[in-house]
């Protein structure tokens, strides 16, 4: 017998189904060696496929004395474990796997799927730290892995993290600007400043960069572009919700307590309600009850198909939201929200202009800003993350020079960024009723 004429056909018989002809065919190879290691590995996967996993982990493993090397039966090996309930075993199965060899791409799948399916930071950061170990290429582990020492509080080595992202080309990330304004706010501006200067060089006409290079150098900027907006949210899209999420992002919620709160003294919901800046609809559902009819306004495509598939609102609308808002609108808003959009309007005087002739007689607005606690300091003030915070004083300012009245505020943590707690402001304006004016 030609013992790996006979192994192959025990494969093809195991690929087509026929188990009956696949394991003879493997006994016939270990009786002539015992300790043939494909066979003892192609036993143990015709032991899983017949439902005996203890059995296949004890055949494969004992593949793997035999020929340590076989990344292949390490991959697999780490599936069965996997699937038998023991993933720390199965991650340390496919990590061998990728050890010996880089770009098995399959490993490097399951290796990523555990790591989707992390329940904790303390489970995947160790995770992360042996992929950029073992594929120092990897700009996504690298990404990653500094997320995650970032959530741990190891803010140095989530730096030194976010530096190596640097060395990257450009091109490989969504958001060019984002690993140095990270860096920024870990205490790295000198080299932040050097690489987004190094990419306005490289790209001198795109407004997205010379937009966080003069944030990052802490320029008097009124507003962010609308390319920029477009862009950012753009690019992560398809991420945003779960990024949020990752935030403890409560600002929506908390627009929509004082929506509630001032519905509970109506007989009806609002006619018209604007949700400005819907992005992925975060807020529309949360105020849907309250609306009898719902439009979503957001510069981002990729942010309106997600909110499309939310299926509340009755009318979403791709524009800049000034210019929507100062529109032949078909009706005026007898409500509208605002959820840490303004955070990318520095000079909010266009902003009132608008709204005040979009609001309904006694309309309100119920929005969040980040708030600026300078009383003695300039009215907003952008940041190196390119957003704007602003003080209670000028918004009340603004209101009123556009004919509306600044109705309330109260304080609140909108998020945690950077291991640190984000204040914000949740306010109210209204425009006076034909009995008000």
């Amino acid at each position: 017998m030609q013992i790996e004429e006979r192994l192959q056909q025990g494969i093809s018989a195991h690929r087509g189904g026929d188990l009956g002809a696949a394991l003879n065919a493997y006994k016939d190879v270990l009786a002539e060696d015992p300790d043939h290691a494909d066979g003892l590995h192609f036993l143990g996967l015709l032991h899983f496929d017949a439902g005996h996993a203890d059995n296949a982990i004890a055949l494969i493993q004992a593949s793997l004395e035999k020929n340590p090397r076989n990344f292949s039966a390490w991959n697999n090996l780490g599936n069965i474990l996997k699937l038998s309930g023991n993933k720390d075993e199965a991650l340390k199965a496919y990590l061998r796997a990728v050890e010996i060899e880089v770009r098995h791409e399959e490993a490097w799948n399951n290796i990523s799927m555990m790591l989707q399916e992390a329940s904790n930071n303390d489970e995947l950061l160790p995770m992360l730290r042996e992929v950029v170990r073992l594929d120092p290429d990897n700009h996504s582990g690298w990404h990653n892995f500094g997320l995650s020492l970032m959530l741990a509080g190891q803010r140095e080595e989530a730096a030194d993290a976010f530096e190596r992202c640097l060395q990257f080309p450009p091109d490989v990330w969504n958001d060019k600007g984002w690993h140095p304004r990270v860096l920024c706010a870990l205490g790295r501006p000198d080299v932040a400043t050097r690489h987004m200067e190094m990419l306005a060089a490289t790209f001198p006409d795109d407004p997205v960069i010379s937009y966080q290079l003069a944030a990052i150098r802490g320029e008097d900027l009124s507003l962010a572009p609308v390319d920029y907006v477009r862009d950012h949210f753009d690019s992560f899209s398809e991420s945003f919700d779960q990024v949020l999420n990752g935030l403890g992002y409560q600002a929506p919620k908390l627009v929509a307590e004082e929506v509630a709160e001032l519905a509970s003294g109506r007989d009806v919901p609002f006619a018209h309600v604007a949700d400005l800046g819907c992005g992925t609809g975060l807020c529309g559902p949360l105020i849907r009850d309250h609306s009898a009819r719902l439009t979503g306004i957001d510069l981002s495509p990729g942010m309106l198909r997600k909110a499309a598939a939310l299926k509340v609102y009755d009318f979403l609308v791709e524009g800049e939201l000034v210019e929507f808002l100062s529109s032949d609108l078909p009706a005026r808003f007898d409500l509208a929200v605002c959820v840490d959009t303004l955070c990318y309007l520095g000079d909010l005087k266009a902003f009132m202009q608008a709204l005040q002739s979009a609001l309904a007689p006694g309309g309100v607005l119920v929005a969040s800003v980040e708030h600026l606690d300078s009383p003695d300091g300039p009215d907003y003030r952008v940041d190196t993350t390119g957003r704007y915070a602003h003080r209670p004083e000028y918004l009340k300012r603004c209101a009123e020079a556009a004919g509306l009245v600044y109705a309330r505020e109260k304080r609140d943590i909108l998020r945690r960024e950077l291991g640190k707690d984000v204040q914000g402001l949740v306010f109210h304006i209204r425009k006076p009723d034909a009995s008000q004016t």
